[in-house]
């Protein structure tokens, strides 16, 4: 970490934050961890961005020539590797989903009984509940299909047309932050 000093500092006031939010354990406390989070983040990927030469990565793919595999991984970071690196620390995907399945069965359930006005808030309750479940397990999904779309895309090298291409949506994402 020695490297990057202002990103140190960060993560350790985010996880001091942290501590300080699970002992407070109150909306306040979690809505400034929440924040100070997408603060390391964006200084995460700023200083990513700051330490990658990008220069001979889009030389080359503006004129079509053949990427080293270095070069391939720099461009896969940038392009899916947020997705990348979700699917592999995200061990929620299993759990999420057994959660949805185990909802939409209490949902079942109530299908087949007279509903009265508790049985309407359960259901509305299960609802939201399926809602707030389903959103991680879509983001998932989600991030796997990008990844799987770009190793697809790149898997007999990158034509001429399709660099171009790539190089402009790398430019664009570094000048407007996007990344």
């Amino acid at each position: 970490m020695a490297e990057y000093p202002e990103v140190s500092k960060k993560m350790e006031e985010a996880l001091n934050l942290a501590a300080s939010s699970l002992q407070a354990e109150n909306s306040e406390a979690y809505d400034a961890l929440r924040e100070g989070l997408e603060e390391l983040e964006t200084l995460a990927k700023r200083s990513f961005v700051n330490h990658t030469n990008y220069k001979s990565l889009l030389t080359k793919l503006d004129n079509g020539t053949s990427l080293t595999p270095e070069e391939l991984n720099t461009l896969k970071l940038l392009m899916v590797g947020d997705a990348d690196y979700y699917m592999k620390y995200d061990d929620d995907f299993d759990r999420s989903e057994s959660e949805l399945k185990r909802i939409l069965e209490e949902i079942r359930k109530l299908q087949a009984t007279d509903l009265d006005v508790d049985g309407l808030m359960h259901l509305r309750v299960l609802c939201r509940e399926a809602s707030s479940v389903a959103i991680p397990t879509a983001f998932y999904l989600e991030q796997k299909e990008r990844v799987g779309k770009f190793e697809a895309a790149t898997h007999d090298g990158i034509d001429r047309e399709s660099g171009k291409f790539l190089a402009n949506i790398v430019r664009s994402m570094l000048s407007q932050d996007n990344f």
